[in-house]
Parts: structure tokens; C-alpha cells; sequence
């Protein structure tokens, strides 16, 4: 059995209802990266993105999609 892994959102089309996302970020300067916990729309992702980017000019902060894993049969 394999892991398949399924976006909780539309990867091609982002509008601002789009739920399925979640706020990533990586670092200007170090090899580092990560994502805040929380399931939001796209909207209410960028503004958070914006906001933090705003506060820590080091960083880049993007809406990024949440992939759950699931079995499946490949």
C-alpha cells in the first residue's frame, strides 16, 4: 500500500473563500522553514501573511494549501 497525499484545497484557482490553507514561512538567511497550525481560506491566509511579513522582515510568509495523507491502493 502507498500514501497518497490530497491537497484540501484547489491548487489551480485561489480565491479568497478557498478553504484548505494555512500560513508557511521561510527564512531570508537560513536554511529554515516552517507553517502555523490552523486550517483557513485563502483570504484570511494572504492577509495573515501579510501581517507577519510586516513584523519580521527576515522572513517570507506565503497562504500555502494543506495536504492530509491517505492509504491508497498504488
Amino acid at each position: 500500500m502507498a500514501t497518497l497525499l490530497k491537497s484540501k484545497g484547489d491548487s489551480l484557482s485561489k480565491r479568497a473563500a478557498d478553504p484548505g490553507y494555512r500560513v508557511g514561512w521561510r527564512s531570508k538567511a537560513k536554511f529554515e522553514k516552517g507553517h502555523f497550525d490552523g486550517e483557513m481560506t485563502y483570504g484570511e491566509a494572504l492577509a495573515k501573511a501579510e501581517a507577519l511579513a510586516a513584523q519580521e522582515p527576515d522572513k517570507t510568509f506565503y497562504p500555502e494549501l494543506v495536504y492530509v495523507e491517505e492509504e491508497g491502493l498504488h
